[in-house]
């Protein structure tokens, strides 16, 4: 007998965004990377790493793929400035495939300008919709909001994201000089909530769009976090 479309239980939306990472979250499997793996309800998740940030890389690249790999884990990563240059088929089908999207760190802008041309945007929000989890670090963490607090255009502001999470974003809090300050003053000059910061080692964990977990690294455990949310929208996190 066939589900009808009625009784279909749709998939949760997961996204996670991590604040940053240390060299040594880069080499070692995290309790951040632990908990996102989990999240996909697979024994061995396809992992797919989105290195656009960080201008693609090779010595980034081989990192990451190193680290899950050696782990057992199953890893491909979508490069737009190395050859060959992906196909738009090849392209849909490796994100098709992912069931864990990891979104490196770099120059948010750029990358956001580049996914727009690729319409990568448009394909990261379908995935999400079909149960990807969708994570990232630094400007893979921002990239999701509404607004994320970013220095690629050479000095702290806001700048737009893809919307998938209702805000804005600042990662390394506390652990970039003038991050915090420039936040914190851009905040009460806009009033925009909700806000949200993370330290590196620290990880939003955001369930259908609501905030549900801090998750943090055993060096991070007292990494600084910021959540300003309307009264109507207090989160669960712990």
């Amino acid at each position: 007998m066939t589900a009808n479309a009625e009784n279909t239980v749709p998939n949760q939306v997961h996204i996670v965004a991590i604040g940053g990472e240390t060299a040594a979250d880069m080499q070692q499997i995290t309790a951040i990377d632990r908990y996102i793996l989990f999240l996909s309800q697979k024994e061995s998740p396809q992992i797919l790493y989105i290195s656009t940030a960080s201008g693609d890389v090779p010595e980034r690249i081989e990192q990451f793929e190193k680290k899950f790999a050696s782990a057992g884990y199953l890893v491909e990563s979508l490069s737009f400035f190395r050859t060959p240059y992906p196909t738009v088929k090849q392209i849909d089908e490796m994100i098709a495939r992912a069931d864990v999207i990891f979104v490196a760190g770099g120059n948010t802008r750029a990358m956001l300008a580049v996914w727009k041309e690729f319409s990568i945007d448009q394909q990261l929000k379908s995935a999400m919709r079909h149960g990807t989890i969708l994570c990232g670090v630094s400007a893979g963490a921002i990239c999701w909001f509404d607004l994320g607090h970013s220095d690629s255009g050479g000095g702290y502001s806001l700048i737009p994201g893809l919307g998938l999470l209702t805000g804005v974003m600042c990662p390394h809090f506390g652990s970039e000089e003038g991050r915090e300050e420039s936040f914190s003053a851009l905040l009460a000059e806009q009033n925009i909530l909700p806000a949200y910061a993370a330290d590196d080692g620290v990880a939003l964990h955001f369930r259908d769009g609501k905030l549900h977990k801090i998750i943090r690294t055993d060096a991070a455990e007292h990494g600084k976090t910021l959540i300003s949310l309307s009264d109507s929208e207090r989160p669960t996190a712990e």
